[in-house]
């Protein structure tokens, strides 16, 4: 086993030694102490580095849960040589995770709640809003989802409050779970009269299947789950779908080569039939650090 100072490692990796202390520091490269000082050995080194190598062909994606999201990843890593990976963690979760570097872009739809309206504020407050890029993926229909021909006569969440409707929510830390509070705060409904207000589905698909089997009497979700399932859907908000990217990863070339799939006409012709999205400006650059 092989031993190297950060000295030696600042040679052997043709960077600067400061750059080799930081990268210790932040946990991104792996090191011990021998005798107090930070010290590398010499296989691990090249395990990173391998890894590292095959990451910047990768994409890490995390944040909400979307199936047309789903259905584009699947063609882009049927015929690419990279492999975009999906972790569904919701809006927020995603935002965290781009933040300490743990993913390569994040999805997410979050409401500001103040404005009453879908902004960039979530960049602020979750991120630095001159360090990111934002693309539009496509809007999306949300509503409540209730069993085939709505025999409870459910029109909002007012009618779930009073009648006493059985409900299953989304995740804490969803775009959807966001959505559902503003609506309630709005309609001045308290969260304590929704039955079913704490029990939690990780997906739309979890949310609309629980209706589907009976286990509840309506959920909030998109359009498409409840087309899916020949669920009836009660339209609520339209929403847009976001992507967004450090700017430092934006330009790289298999970035790049995933944005790309946005404008071919082979992709727009297997979406174009998802109901409940509208695609007309997919792929569109929204916020850009000039």
């Amino acid at each position: 086993m092989e031993i190297l100072s950060a000295k030696d490692l600042s040679k052997y990796l043709k960077i600067n030694e400061k750059k080799i202390y930081k990268l210790a520091q932040e946990s991104k490269l792996p090191y011990t102490k021998i005798g107090g000082k930070i010290a590398f050995t010499k296989e691990l080194i090249d395990k990173w580095i391998l890894e590292n190598t095959t990451r910047e062909h990768n994409i890490y994606l995390a944040g909400s849960d979307d199936i047309l999201l789903r259905r584009i990843i699947d063609l882009y890593n049927q015929r690419s040589e990279g492999t975009v990976f999906y972790a569904p963690v919701g809006s927020i979760n995603g935002l965290r995770l781009l933040k300490d570097a743990a993913a390569s872009m994040s999805c997410v739809h979050i409401l500001d709640v103040e404005k009453k309206d879908q902004d960039l504020a979530y960049l602020d407050r979750y991120l630095s809003r001159d360090d990111y890029i934002v693309v539009e993926l496509y809007t999306r229909e949300q509503g409540l989802i209730v069993g085939k021909g709505n025999s409870k006569g459910i029109r909002g969440m007012e009618d779930i409050a009073s009648r006493n409707i059985k409900f299953v929510n989304r995740n804490q830390g969803s775009g959807t779970r966001i959505l559902v509070d503003f609506l309630l705060h709005e309609k001045g409904i308290d969260p304590g009269k929704i039955q079913g207000y704490t029990l939690e589905a990780d997906s739309h698909l979890e949310a609309g299947l629980k209706v589907l089997q009976g286990e509840a009497e309506a959920t909030f979700g998109i359009r498409h789950v409840a087309h899916m399932l020949s669920l009836d859907f009660i339209h609520q908000f339209n929403e847009r779908f976001d992507l967004v990217i450090p700017v430092d990863q934006y330009y790289y070339g298999h970035v790049k080569t995933f944005l790309a799939i946005f404008e071919q006409p082979t992709l727009l012709h297997n979406i174009r039939d998802f109901t409940g999205y509208a695609i007309t400006k997919i792929g569109s650059v929204i916020h850009k650090n000039a």
